[in-house]
């Protein structure tokens, strides 16, 4: 299976909806890449718009979208090449010849209009279009099937033929072969008014039904009814492609490049007149018409899954393409215009008509969606944005008519609500994308309204409804100011729906519930139904309000949203007079919603209806607020007092308290009930038994009870379940604890607002009786309801009531003084027999295992402490501590040593998991214990103020502030913490206030990830803080205890941020006034910065006071921050400091200030902290101010931006630092802040800022720009000759190499294969060698010493680099360090003159410690994307080559595949990606998950951060494709690509001349022509052999098979090895540069990059021996992920232009094998581009004719042709490129040349020379074998396209998904549809 189908396979089997996405969406990047490709595209896409999947057909329709999108839009009057008359002349005469104008009218003819649309008539034909024909279900014979009317309107849509079509028929005895199939007229003319279109959709659907294709088989779109009527009436005979002999062609040669490069042009048309035809119609119409037919035709299939797809690839089409459809060529704009007109209102009649007959509906929980109405009307409403005004007119009428269906005297009466579904979606789209009109014609507006009304009103089916509501929503506010006597109505019908409904479930709920609420919002309609309200009671707030509680609690967010907003709106109403439905069962309803309401949007709606509904019953209208809570209070107490348990052991609400909207309670039996306190709770019900007479009472009352539907707990699902059952596995201990809290809140405020004490009396009796509950909960939100009724009297200005003080001041007191005293609670009993589980064990190990008898050991208590029984004695946590102390020693001694050896491991480990139970027992205590006593300590507060005795009260309240884990408790106290220190403050008891303050900051400070110790890093003077890690703890038990010291001091830290914060918000600017100890704490330990001398105490308070100010700093007054200011120089102080932890600090502080005050924080920076980066002489200098920019760069993020430019050269100034430590985090630096850049030039200039910063920038901007645009770097002037022209993008690529040269940068050129990369190389090489040398002499320095240069490339590739430097600067002296150990250790004292040094990455590998000894000038990579694998022994031999200036050169682009770039910018620039870890984790990871998780949040992350690295890298890499710069070149560039034979070649090679020579010159003087002719002719075929692979002349017979086959044993060698073939190497080395094969061919998405590589190849070779090394040697051992096709002399005649068609059709196919003599003649194989001669024709013509295969009429894109010729050999003498280039001349004129035969003796004789130096290589062969680097990387376990690899992935892949519910709304969300269209 090729690339291509595989992408076009996983629309359907992606395995999640984001594998198929993101498989659509590449393939319309490749559109996009491909444009020439959209047909082909479209057609592989199109079959899956028919897939029985819904996903798959989204997927398709995303595909099919993104690749239209990219086509530009048709429009044959806007072109430039027709202008003039004799243009139109032309165009008609071709048309005439084509016969169009006679198709054109035929199609017309055939086109729908709004004038013949009859409604009742489709209605009446009964054509209705289900979920299938039904034709599977087998009908009975007897019964014949209902007959269809047949209309002449039916007829014109063409569903008379899909229906006859789709009717199973027999399979005639014999099929037509394809070809003929096109030929075959399959309807009988003679139908009426039937279009050539409509007769060629139905014979090409006929064809594809035939043909049994596979649902991915490709369909063509090429043709569309007019092509193919042209292609079947044209008289044009097909003639044969393979004509007998070549024609002479008609050639221009140029030769390029000093002679290297043959440029070859040819003017011969290569192609069959039929596609001749077909390419000459296809430009005279719109290209997508084909696809656009079959799409029409879809439209009305029976199978509702074909009608989808149908109607959403017409949607994509007419959204991007709608204005060519049905445009001609050579017609006038006007015609063209009628024509496009005509075509659309086709469409509209046709999807009007659809909405018709259409009646599928798919029901996802009670809501009906069907999908086809759905998706036509989102096709109508992109058609609606491109029809005139009276179409657009005629639309909406249409649309009228299907929902009225008002058909007046005709007998047919039956309504059909799918059509009227259709009707009101095709309306509600229109009245969103065509507001315009509705409110232009006052008219449309108001029908729209009739029809909502009516919908709403008398439709009786509430899908209708929900459309209905939601057509609305969109104009609500227009809607009330132009139309309120209409709105009135419509809220009227709403309210009425609201008591129809019967189940909550309804699928108009949501959209009836949003349109009030937004309705309702707008104060004109209250007042107007305040007006209605005093006519008719029953139109009275008090009847309809009561409507929406059963909504409170429905399932859906949003419907419980839009009740709350919609009451909200109701109590915004000023009059008292409407508010009468604001009684106890409201609040207690509202109340219920605080207790249950987990989502916290909806939760703070609740509050916010829940106060004002207060507020307005305690201003006394609406009656005491005593007598509306009067039964209510007792319940909701109870609820609200339920305990909240642990997990697993979870306590349920009482049913019985919870008020349905009915007015009636739950009961048991209402809802799941999980706690364990179920018992408790049921006993007291069974005593109250209902008599027969109460039951019937209550169904009445049930029944009659004021038209509230009974809803929300009918059902046998329930929202709430998990909250009243306070189920901590399915819900967070947050959410419980956070509504219980808002509940508790509610409660309190409530009762303040009572007015009489004595019904307050009762209600704290109860309140009292919760402070002394065993359970701890209940304590906790008592003593909260106890502390907001404080706060509330204290708001409202109203004292409290002494009684009240008395009852529980005591009880506080009591419980602070001896927080002993707190029971053991009951919530912990589970963990507490947990605990004494694990101590029995314990026991048990000892009397099993250690033989103890059972009279030593100890009896546990069998209750534990909290139990109901449990006395004082009971198992509790100090027992547990005593066993495992002092029972377990005493039990251990008295072992034997025996049983002491045996069970003593066993035993520690008991004692661990005794130990950790202990643990977990006491932090689960004390957490409950501190959040009771801190909330204890704030009611005191509220209660009575300030107390005698502080202590107790400020231990609670710090103890919550060190360890509370709920923030929301946490933030309580510490406000009150806050409020305390005030209070304190006030009397002057200053002592107190200020050991507070001082524990807050010193609680800020705990954290040491955020805050470093002084004494553990004094010592360091020479490092950055920032870059050094703590070392790694490995004993997990460490680890987790260092863990979990990070977390408690994360928590101590926040609630001291958040008590100081409260602190400096409430003095204002009075803070350091009102706590001075906060000047002394902050300010004075700076000066410490400065000193020389001082303490470790005064070093750790220097660190902490820089951490307090950057804590603080935030929340100051502005005017406070201002002072800060004038600390700066102290700062300063700190950043020079050679304590590293003071510079670390200083930084972090000095960032902070900038964030906050940017404008003066950066003049002192670029002023004072800037310049110290250029200080050479003081490290310590250049390391405090990196770290400075470093710590900048992560604080501000993108606040940055404006100074960015002052950051960026000095950075990249100390990227090449000598310390490591700056060199590193300049590098990490340089990266956070380039991906700004882009950016950067479109900000305004920060206020404040200096004249002269402002003009230094604009130097620093001309380096950015030059740095992000290669174009704008100024010309590179070449100081030396380089023997070759440079083309402008060359010189361009040298202009931007001799840029980062300067700057000191590294960069990755990766340009296009064949674009001069090398050339480039040698030019700025050179350049700089030269450039050296004269600065050297000027100098004499050792900066400007002559170093040679480096360049590392694969083995194959050395000679070419050497013969390069050759050609183009022999100036240079070149040394190839490679061949065998020996050899490399003879050439090793060259090294030091040379100006070059070319080695391979082996040898680099191998010699790592010599190569790396030397300093070089450039280190070059050549193929760099070798070192992709950061962990392989090559890569970190490369890494440790030191040079001034490195270069990656690949022209594989690798920004795609994330992992790969790490390791080459390590080789670049260490650490300008950060650590393989960070590297990992902010970019590999993210871009991983959003290929996981398809959730918003994921998807965002990976985008950004895939967006964010490519930034960082862009301006490092250079690309440039062939494409892009070749426009200007001749289509066909010939060039040759020398190897070195291997050493076995070169052995045989040399003997054989030896021996053979002297036989040839006997030979050429015989006699006998022909038989000496002969011999020679054998002994150069041997030559030629060899000359490909040694494995072709050793054969067994050969005389030395057996030396050489033990030689090669010997060094575990195969002969078969592509190392003992130069060639077989060179071609993957060809390949791979094309972008053919990069490793690691992964199963699912295939990168986008690699799905059509950037080329494909033609190889040929002559022999077929050769072809099958090629493809079994190379392609499958090597390069298994190249896809390849095979044409030789062993395919079928028959079968070869099949194996072309197939080429050529699938641009994912790399690779075609050819041989020449097959491969040569006849064949069109335009789709590749590249083309590659292994072995070569003695007849230069043959090889002319293959290479024109690809280079012929039709191809778009530069053909690269490339030899492999063996260096030194008889190839290289033959096959030269200038005698190829003579052969061609010579053979155009004289057909007759037959190579071989015409060579004179000389020529022959020189082709036995053995080359001269050959000898001194060939003394010794290579000692080893070097792996190719290809093997190891693609062993690598490659991640799948969801980011898994190995078995988890596979797993994975296999996973099918769901579609549910979310998807539809997706699919079908309104606004995100209307945003596609914008």
């Amino acid at each position: 299976m090729s690339r291509l189908e595989r992408l076009v396979v996983l629309l359907e089997t992606g395995s999640t909806q984001f594998i198929r996405n993101t498989a659509a969406d590449q393939l319309s990047d490749l559109a996009k890449q491909h444009p020439e490709e959209t047909l082909n595209l479209l057609s592989r896409v199109y079959p899956f718009l028919k897939s029985k999947k819904w996903e798959t057909r989204v997927a398709a329709a995303r595909a099919f979208g993104g690749i239209i999108s990219h086509a530009s839009v048709w429009d044959p009057n806007a072109e430039a090449d027709v202008k003039t008359e004799e243009d139109y002349e032309a165009i008609k005469k071709e048309e005439e010849e084509l016969d169009l104008q006679k198709m054109v009218e035929t199609t017309e003819n055939c086109f729908l209009s709004f004038d013949e649309w009859n409604l009742l008539e489709i209605l009446q034909a009964k054509r209705v279009l289900l979920a299938t024909s039904g034709a599977e279900f087998v009908n009975n014979d007897n019964e014949p099937a209902p007959k269809k009317v047949k209309t002449e309107f039916t007829a014109k849509l063409g569903i008379d033929e899909v229906s006859e079509e789709s009717t199973p028929q027999e399979e005639p005895p014999e099929t037509p072969k394809k070809e003929e199939l096109d030929t075959i007229e399959q309807v009988p003319a003679a139908k009426s008014q039937q279009s050539a279109r409509m007769r060629a959709m139905a014979k090409r659907k006929a064809k594809f039904a035939k043909t049994g294709s596979s649902k991915s088989t490709p369909v063509d779109l090429s043709q569309s009814s007019v092509s193919r009527r042209l292609a079947k009436d044209s008289s044009v005979k097909e003639e044969s492609d393979d004509s007998a002999g070549p024609a002479t062609p008609n050639l221009n040669i140029t030769s390029q490049s000093n002679g290297t490069k043959l440029v070859v042009e040819q003017k011969v048309p290569d192609i069959s007149p039929i596609l001749q035809l077909h390419s000459k119609v296809s430009h005279l119409v719109w290209q997508f018409q084909g696809v656009y037919e079959l799409l029409i035709k879809d439209l009305f299939n029976e199978t509702w899954e074909v009608r989808h797809g149908a109607a959403m690839g017409l949607r994509e089409l007419v959204k991007y393409q709608a204005y060519g459809a049905g445009r001609i060529r050579g017609r006038s704009i006007e015609e063209n215009d009628d024509l496009n007109r005509r075509t659309l209102e086709d469409l509209c009649v046709r999807l009007i008509t659809l909405f018709a007959m259409d009646r599928f509906g798919d029901y996802v929980s009670d809501t009906v969606v069907a999908p086809v109405r759905e998706n036509a009307a989102q096709t109508l409403a992109a058609l609606l944005l491109h029809l005139p005004d009276d179409i657009v007119l005629k639309t909406f009428a249409a649309l009228i008519q299907l929902i009225k269906q008002d058909f007046g005297q005709s007998d047919y009466k039956m309504t059909c609500w799918e059509a009227r579904h259709g009707g009101m979606l095709g309306l509600r789209y229109f009245v969103s994308i065509r507001t315009d009109l509705l409110f232009s014609h006052s008219e449309l507006l108001d029908a729209t309204i009739d029809m909502v009304l009516f919908c709403l009103h008398s439709s009786g089916d509430d899908d209708v409804q929900s459309v209905a509501a939601s057509t609305l929503i969109p104009i609500a506010s227009d809607f009330v100011k132009l139309k309120l006597d209409m709105v009135f109505k419509i809220v009227n019908v709403i309210w009425q729906g609201l008591t129809d409904l019967k189940d909550d479930l309804s699928a108009s709920i949501g959209s009836v519930m949003d349109l009030l609420a937004k309705l309702c919002s707008h104060k004109e309609v209250l007042d107007k139904m305040k007006e209605y309200a005093t006519e008719n009671d029953e139109l009275s707030f008090k009847h309809l309000i009561p409507r929406l509680f059963p909504f409170l609690r429905h399932s859906i967010t949003n419907v419980r949203k839009s009740v709350l907003k919609t009451l909200l709106a109701f109590l915004e109403i000023e009059d008292v007079t409407v508010k009468n439905w604001i009684d106890g069962k409201a609040c207690r309803l509202i109340f219920q919603n605080l207790l249950v309401e987990q989502n916290a949007d909806v939760l703070q709606l609740s509050e916010k209806v829940y106060y004002t509904m207060i507020d307005q019953i305690s201003q006394g209208a609406l009656g005491s607020i005593d007598d509306i809570f009067a039964e209510h209070i007792t319940p909701l107490m109870t609820l609200l007092m339920t305990p909240i348990g642990v997990a697993r052991f979870n306590y349920s609400m009482n049913p019985n308290c919870i008020l349905r909207p009915s007015g009636q309670t739950l009961s048991f039996s209402d809802i799941p009930l999980t706690g364990f306190n179920i018992e408790e709770m049921k006993p007291k019900q069974k005593k109250r038994k209902m008599s027969d007479d109460q039951q019937q009472a209550l169904g009445k009352l049930k029944q009659n009870d004021a038209g509230i539907p009974q809803t929300e707990y009918d059902n046998a699902v329930n929202i709430d379940a998990p909250m009243i059952n306070g189920d901590l596995t399915l819900v967070g201990i947050d959410i419980v604890v956070k509504t219980r809290l808002a509940a508790s809140a509610a409660l309190g405020r409530t009762l303040a607002h009572y007015n009489s004490v004595k019904n307050l009396e009762p209600i704290f009796d109860r309140l009292e009786a919760y402070f002394k509950d065993p359970h701890s909960t209940p304590r906790l939100f008592a003593c909260i309801v106890l502390e907001e009724y404080c706060q509330s009297c204290i708001d409202q200005k109203k004292p409290i009531e002494e009684s009240i003080k008395s009852k529980f001041l005591p009880i506080l007191n009591e419980a602070l003084a001896n927080p002993e005293s707190l029971p053991s609670f009951r919530e912990f009993v589970p963990i507490l027999k947990g605990l004494r589980t694990q101590c029995l064990q314990l026991f048990q190990i000892f009397r099993e295992q250690a033989r103890v008898s059972s009279s030593k050991i100890p009896t546990l208590p069998v209750l534990v402490q909290g139990e109901e029984d449990a006395g004082p004695d009971a198992f509790g946590i100090e027992l547990a501590t005593s066993i495992i102390n002092d029972v377990y020693n005493k039990l251990l001694k008295s072992l034997t040593p025996v049983y002491k050896m045996a069970a003593l491991q066993s035993l520690e480990d008991a004692k661990h998991r005794v130990n950790m139970a202990i643990k977990e027992a006491t932090a689960s205590k004390t957490n409950r214990s501190t959040g009771i006593l801190s909330s204890y300590s704030s009611a005191v507060l509220k209660l009575s103020g300030l107390p005698k005795k502080l202590t107790p009260l400020i231990r609670s309240l710090m103890e919550s502030i060190k360890a509370e884990e709920s923030l929301l408790l946490q933030a309580r106290a510490a406000s009150t913490v806050s409020r305390l220190v005030m209070e304190l403050n006030k009397v002057g008891k200053t002592g107190a206030v200020d050991k507070m303050v001082k524990n807050l900051c010193g609680f800020l400070c705990v954290d040491t990830s955020e805050v470093p110790e002084f004494v553990p890093n004094k010592n360091f003077t020479d490092i950055i803080l920032s870059l050094r890690k703590e070392e790694a703890k490995t004993d997990p038990a460490e680890l987790a205890a260092a863990e979990r010291e990070i977390f408690l001091a994360k928590i101590k830290r926040r609630g001291a941020k958040i008590a100081l914060d409260d602190l400096i918000e409430n003095y204002g600017t009075e803070v350091f006034d009102k706590l001075p100890i906060l000047t002394s704490i902050v300010f004075e330990p700076l000066d410490i910065l400065s000193r020389t001398e001082f303490t470790d105490a005064e070093g750790q308070q220097a660190v902490d006071s820089l951490e307090i100010l950057r804590a603080l700093l935030g929340k100051m007054d502005r005017s406070l921050q201002l002072t800060v200011v004038d600390k700066l120089p102290l700062i300063l102080e700190g950043i020079k400091s050679k304590y590293s932890v003071f510079r670390y600090s200083a930084a972090k502080c000095f960032a902070t200030i900038c964030a906050t005050l940017p404008s003066t924080g950066f003049q002192f920076f670029v002023k004072h902290i800037l310049p110290l980066l250029n200080n050479a002489l003081d490290l310590k200098d250049r390391q405090g101010a990196i770290e400075c920019v470093y710590r900048l760069s992560i604080v501000m993020g993108s606040d940055i931006l404006p100074y960015v430019v002052f950051l960026l050269v000095p950075v990249l100034g100390r990227m090449s630092d000598a310390n490591h430590d700056v060199r590193l985090i300049s590098t990490t630096t340089f990266a956070s802040i380039i991906k700004l850049i882009p950016l950067e030039a479109g900000i305004p200039d920060p206020p404040d800022m200096p004249e002269e910063l402002l003009g230094g920038r604009d130097k620093e901007r001309e380096f950015i720009q030059q740095m992000m645009d290669p174009t704008k770097i100024k010309p590179f002037e070449l100081p030396v000759s380089i023997r070759a022209t440079l083309r402008k993008y060359q010189q361009e690529g040298v202009n931007w190499l001799a840029f980062l040269n300067k700057y000191h940068l590294h960069g990755i050129l990766c340009d296009d294969m064949g674009l001069g990369k090398t050339l480039q190389t040698i030019c700025i090489v050179a350049s700089d060698h030269h450039l050296r040398a004269e600065e050297h002499k000027k100098t004499h320095s050792t900066e400007t010493r002559k170093l040679p240069s480096l360049i590392v490339c694969p083995p194959s590739l050395t000679g070419h680099w050497e013969q390069e430097f050759e050609q183009y600067a022999p100036f240079l002296n070149v040394v190839v360090y490679a061949g065998s150990p020996s050899l490399r250790a003879s050439i090793r004292p060259q090294l030091a003159e040379a100006d070059v040094v070319v080695t391979s990455y082996d040898v680099v590998r191998n010699d790592v410690e010599f190569v790396s000894s030397i300093d070089y000038n450039y280190c070059v990579l050549d193929e760099g994307h070798i070192i992709k694998n950061a962990n392989t022994k090559l890569t970190q031999s490369v890494k440790r080559i030191r040079a001034e200036h490195r270069l990656v050169l690949s022209g594989t682009p690798i920004q795609n595949n994330v992992l790969e770039l790490w390791s080459l910018f390590d080789f670049l620039m260490p650490g300008f990606l950060g650590t393989e870890k960070m590297f990992q984790d902010r970019f590999a990871k993210p871009i991983a998950l959003s290929r996981t998780i398809k959730g918003p949040k994921e998807q965002e992350a990976g985008a950004l951060a895939l967006e964010a690295l490519h930034k960082q890298v862009l301006p490092f890499m250079l690309r440039r494709l062939k494409e892009d710069v070749l426009s200007d070149l001749p289509p066909k560039i010939i060039q040759d690509y020398y190897c070195e034979l291997s050493s076995l070649q070169k052995q045989l090679y040399k003997d054989f001349i030896k021996k053979q020579k002297t036989n040839v010159e006997k030979d050429l003087h015989a006699s006998d022509e022909s038989q000496s002719k002969q011999h020679i002719f054998q002994a150069l075929q041997y030559m030629r052999k060899l000359c490909n692979h040694a494995a072709l002349v050793l054969t067994p017979k050969h005389p030395q098979y057996n030396d050489v086959m033990k030689y090669l044993k010997t060094y575990d060698m195969d002969i078969r090895d592509i190392e003992h073939s130069p060639k077989l190497m060179s071609l993957k080395n060809l390949l791979l540069e094309c972008g053919i094969g990069s490793e690691g061919g992964q199963k699912g998405v295939i990168p986008a990059e690699n799905v059509i590589s950037q080329h494909r190849a033609l190889i040929f070779c002559q022999m077929k021996d050769m072809l099958d090394m090629v493809e079994n040697d190379l392609l499958k051992k090597h390069m298994p992920g190249v896809t390849y096709l095979r044409l030789d002399g062993s395919t079928e005649p028959r079968k070869r232009q099949d194996v072309v068609r197939k080429f050529n059709n699938d641009p994912s196919i790399d690779v075609l094998l050819l041989t020449t003599k097959v491969g040569g003649l006849g064949l069109n194989l335009t789709g590749a581009d590249t083309v590659i001669f292994v072995e070569h024709d003695w007849n230069p013509m043959n090889d002319l004719q293959a290479m024109d295969r690809a280079h012929r009429l039709g191809q778009k894109k530069v053909v690269n042709v490339y030899r492999l010729i063996t260096k030194d050999t008889l190839e290289e003498k033959i096959m030269g490129l200038q005698k190829f280039k003579m052969n061609i001349a010579s053979t155009i004129i004289n057909q007759q040349n037959s190579g071989l035969a015409s060579m004179d003796t000389n020529q022959l004789l020189d082709l036995f020379n053995a080359d001269p130096d050959a000898d001194t290589e060939m003394k010794q062969r290579e000692k080893e074998k070097p792996g190719p680097v290809s093997d190891k990387l693609g062993s690598l376990d490659v991640p799948n396209e969801v980011g898994l690899s190995g078995k988890a992935g596979s797993a994975v892949n296999e996973l099918a998904e769901l579609w549910d519910e979310k998807e539809y709304e997706e699919e079908y969300n309104l606004d995100s549809f209307i945003k596609t269209l914008k």
